[in-house]
């Protein structure tokens, strides 16, 4: 396990000990740790959003459509949360394969490949890390910008305070409490934003670890076919059956992810539609509120990233997987034994149907659905602005 200490995998690691979601990380702490999480999501922020919602139906909907939201967007990373937990041992699996293909492969040019798509995995996990921290901190800025105006050009009256996610913590004073509730709100945000880039992350860099396994599937079948050149057909063979075998260990690697992340998808991506469509009628009734306006634009982006992110890995996993199809096809197999061309003839025949990552088998992780979503939503946002 080694490879996860290497800086390939090491901020990934981090991430996912520090959230409690680490297979590997001893029991008591991990423990500790998905209480503390638990606490937070599942009882001090949840539970005072419904109460607010409660509180507010049939008096004020847009603060239930506002508070809806934030429930929502908190639901979906506490459930993303728990399938993780959930389906821990199959990630244990994902990650025990990761680092075994790390210590079977010797080739050095293998090696290099493998290099190379984990180094891509390590861009992603830094440039989506910075991203979250870097929306976090806008985001929790914008409610104390009026705390701010107070103090460095007051008023004869303070000006209105404005919260992070505004649950019902039954507060007293509006403004001697703030603090308090501003501080438990930025506590918040911060768990939900390290278990978006602990679990998203290392996603991400496993499916660049399967990507670079089929790269190397590619390379060998060109190594094969120079086999051939050279007069080495026995050796052909056997080096035709070994990448076969790797090409079946891919398809069950793909397999077990796609297990693993399959219901998280089906939950958020059905959570995120109806939170982008809550996110598109909120900013239209903050028309003319241009804090307000700017914090729920930046919302509806960040949603628009977030699926973005997901989706694009999957992408990228059809585009190999199909790829490898005219890779075995365009090889000079025909120069191969006739039992090597067989084995070539059924993995080529594998190689037509693509592997991919869905939503509950419902919803396939790709672009192409990706757009359908932004453009459903932006429809909805037509629609609903023609009527003001």
């Amino acid at each position: 396990m080694d490879i996860f200490d290497r800086r390939y995998f090491v901020l990934n690691k981090a991430l996912l000990r520090s959230t409690g979601l680490w297979p590997y990380e001893d029991r008591r702490k991990k423990l500790y740790i998905r209480t503390f999480v638990n606490l937070i999501l599942g009882i001090c922020v949840i539970f005072p959003q419904i109460v607010r919602i409660y509180n507010y139906f049939g008096v004020n909907m847009n603060m239930v459509l506002e508070h809806a939201a934030v429930l929502m967007y908190i639901t979906s990373i506490y459930l993303k949360f728990l399938t993780s937990v959930y389906y821990e041992e199959k990630l244990r699996v994902v990650y025990d394969n990761i680092a075994k293909n790390w210590q079977v492969i010797k080739d050095e040019n293998e090696i290099n490949i493998l290099i190379q798509y984990s180094e891509n995995g390590r861009l992603l996990t830094i440039g989506y890390t910075m991203y979250i921290i870097a929306a976090f901190c806008s985001y929790v800025f914008l409610p104390i910008v009026p705390v701010l105006l107070d103090v460095f050009n007051p008023l004869n009256q303070t000006r209105s305070r404005f919260y992070i996610l505004g649950g019902e913590y039954f507060i007293i004073n509006n403004v001697e409490d703030y603090g308090k509730v501003y501080a438990f709100d930025c506590l918040a945000v911060i768990v939900t934003v390290w278990l978006i880039s602990a679990v998203d992350s290392m996603y991400a860099a496993s499916i660049e670890h399967c990507l670079g396994l089929f790269a190397i599937v590619k390379l060998r079948l060109q190594t094969c076919t120079r086999s051939i050149c050279d007069g080495q057909k026995d050796e052909c063979y056997k080096m035709i059956v070994r990448l076969i075998r790797m090409h079946k260990d891919i398809i069950n690697f793909t397999d077990i992810l796609e297990s693993s992340y399959s219901s998280s998808f089906l939950i958020l991506v059905g959570i995120n539609v109806i939170f982008l469509s809550f996110e598109c009628i909120i900013v239209l009734t903050r028309f003319g509120q241009a804090m307000e306006m700017m914090r729920y634009s930046m919302i509806m982006v960040g949603i628009v990233v977030h699926l973005f992110y997901i989706s694009w890995p999957g992408q990228k996993l059809i585009d190999f997987s199909l790829g490898l199809f005219q890779d075995a096809y365009l090889n000079e197999w025909y120069t191969c034994p006739t039992r090597a061309q067989k084995l070539l003839g059924l993995m080529t025949l594998r190689c037509s149907k693509p592997c991919q990552l869905t939503a509950g088998g419902m919803y396939v992780m790709n672009f192409s659905n990706f757009a359908k979503i932004v453009k459903t939503s932006m429809s909805y946002m037509t629609v609903l602005a023609s009527f003001r």
